[in-house]
């Protein structure tokens, strides 16, 4: 009997070590293309069906479009087919809509300009101008020529290194960060809400170093789709959304 029970003790470190294996590469910055990298912080649970998806972008090899539903389907549609339609690396949803599917806030893709800004100070507005990242609030937006991609929503997560006061709640998230080198951050939960508060922590902690981020939609509408190279993600949502946010290279 001792020589099956030990066997069985082999097998089971084998598995951890395996795991423990996984859960360090998972945990490490990996270049997956030109200016793209991937690192999945997720719960470390031996059941592993929670995570966080974290893209790190370099607007040097890759640049940020929005796909508006109505423009590409006449009706709101799923993320997997703004990315097919798109030919993206990487799509996550959008900003806020209405009842009716309409994006409310700034919406600004390849310099044009597809919905006003919206007069809500909470607000925060994610921009990129000459091939800088910025976010800003609506008081301090100003429009130019050179803003190539905009997007408003919030709350703002972080606003110069520091966390604001934020709501309560759970719920799962997309969000979008800027590092201290210009780097541009994406966030999308996956069977693991966070409050508001827990995200911005993460986002300004190491690995992810985020000087400045911004909430998008969430909870139903959170959705996910990466196809690069061997790294395929899909996070579905229980909702079509108004527009996603598709990264392309250049």
């Amino acid at each position: 009997m001792l020589k099956p029970l030990v066997n069985i003790f082999h097998i089971i470190i084998f598995s951890l070590l395996c795991f423990l294996s996984t859960v360090t590469y998972a945990n490490k910055w990996t270049k997956i293309a030109p200016g793209i990298e991937y690192i999945d912080i997720n719960d470390h649970s031996i059941i592993n069906i929670s995570h966080i998806h974290v893209f790190k972008i370099n607007l040097k090899y890759n640049q940020l479009q929005l796909a508006i539903g109505k423009e590409l389907f006449n009706r709101p549609a799923f993320i997997d087919e703004f990315a097919e339609i798109k030919k993206s690396l990487i799509a996550i949803n959008g900003g806020f809509f209405d009842k009716s599917y309409q994006p409310l806030g700034l919406r600004i893709s390849g310099y044009k300009l597809f919905n006003q800004i919206k007069g809500i100070s909470w607000w925060g507005i994610f921009y990129i101008n000459n091939n800088k990242a910025s976010i800003t609030n609506i008081e301090n937006y100003f429009p130019k020529k050179g803003i190539s991609f905009a997007i408003q929503s919030g709350p703002r997560l972080i606003i110069d290194g520091k966390i604001p006061s934020l709501k309560p709640g759970l719920a799962e998230r997309t969000a979008l960060g800027i590092t201290k080198t210009g780097k541009i951050i994406i966030v999308v939960t996956n069977n693991n809400p966070l409050t508001t508060t827990a995200l911005a922590n993460i986002m300004k902690s190491y690995p992810l170093n985020c000087k400045n981020a911004l909430n998008l939609d969430g909870g139903g509408s959170t959705q996910l789709y990466a196809k690069i190279n061997n790294l395929k993600i899909n996070v579905t949502g229980f909702s079509e959304v108004s527009d996603a946010i598709v990264v392309n290279s250049i």
